[in-house]
């Protein structure tokens, strides 16, 4: 263990995993009779101080925290960068997971107290092999937090569809960034091939507007060495501005290069909107190519548009009419 880093037990964690150890181990009876001899001591503080010191014995002597510790020393930048890990207890299996907390004058000063937090439940530290994985997963990720290479930030671009949208991109995010972590415990030995399928899969219902790119993007992700938040991000936030492979083409489920909202509605054949409703866009968009998209609504704005402009110079008057331009 990396001894800059000060590990620290909650020891009603310790406890309950010690209880759920025991059962299994040569040391039960021995754990007991120490256990009847602490009872006897009058004093109730005292009383709890011992069976403290009792827990915490037999978690370390059961190697209860062994995998914790091994896992911790995979990452070096987070023994580098963290000051204490609190490891406590969690009730619920969804509960489980890693937190990273980082004092205020650090954000100044750039270095300082950064704090981790782990919450596991008590029977999960019995079965190893999960654990071992599940505990190299989460510390990737406060290891890419905490690395300037990925150069993460707490923050997401604010979408323009409002707060359904918002969650729609924080929940994009969560998937490519856990399809780099995948990719990159697959290329260390640390899980098996396989588990590439089911990163397919959440990528695949993350991101249903790829259809046949789909893949071939997956595997941009997966196979990184050194993912980038900004990457990730811009992915997330619209998949068509943000790779090049896609070039310029609209695509469903990111945004009208017109109105800049999100819609999976895109005008099929832009070019063949008609040179008068594409001189009106371009007026109003000087930027815009047909190549870039825009949705139905927008197209049929415009479209509207000219109708009406073509209704009203039939009008009896037309050439004095003042709306004329």
């Amino acid at each position: 263990m990396n001894h800059s880093m000060n590990l620290i037990y909650g020891p009603r964690l310790v406890e309950e995993a010690v209880f759920h150890a025991q059962r299994d181990s040569q040391v039960s009876a021995e754990i007991q009779e120490r256990r009847n001899h602490i009872y006897e001591i009058a004093d109730i503080d005292e009383r709890d101080r011992r069976f403290n010191e009792l827990n915490r014995a037999c978690f370390d002597r059961l190697g209860l925290g062994t995998v914790i510790e091994q896992t911790l020393q995979e990452q070096p930048l987070i023994g580098a960068h963290i000051e204490r890990c609190f490891v406590v207890g969690a009730t619920q299996a969804k509960e489980e997971g890693t937190e990273l907390f980082v004092a205020s004058d650090d954000v100044k000063n750039g270095h300082g107290r950064r704090t981790l937090r782990l919450l596991i439940r008590p029977e999960s530290l019995l079965n190893e092999e999960e654990l071992r994985t599940f505990l190299r997963h989460e510390w990737f990720h406060i290891s890419d937090m905490l690395d300037p290479v990925f150069a993460y930030e707490p923050t997401l671009p604010t979408a323009e569809g409002g707060p359904t949208y918002d969650t729609l991109i924080t929940n994009r995010y969560r998937v490519l960034w856990d399809v780099t972590i995948a990719g990159r415990m697959v290329q260390r030995g640390w899980c098996a091939a396989t588990v590439g399928d089911q990163e397919l899969n959440d990528f695949r219902h993350a991101f249903p507007m790829l259809d046949g790119e789909c893949e071939e993007l997956f595997k941009r992700f997966f196979d990184a060495a050194e993912p980038r938040h900004k990457e990730l991000a811009g992915f997330a936030f619209d998949p068509r501005a943000a790779m090049d492979t896609l070039s310029n083409q609209a695509v469903a489920g990111t945004h009208c290069s017109l109105c800049r909202f999100p819609t999976h509605a895109f005008e099929s054949a832009p070019a063949n909107l008609g040179g008068e409703v594409l001189a009106a866009i371009k007026a109003d968009f000087p930027d815009w190519t047909p190549i870039k998209g825009l949705c139905v609504q927008c197209a049929d704005l415009y479209r509207g548009r000219q109708l009406s402009m073509a209704a009203l110079k039939l009008l009896p008057g037309w050439n004095s009419c003042p709306t004329q331009n």
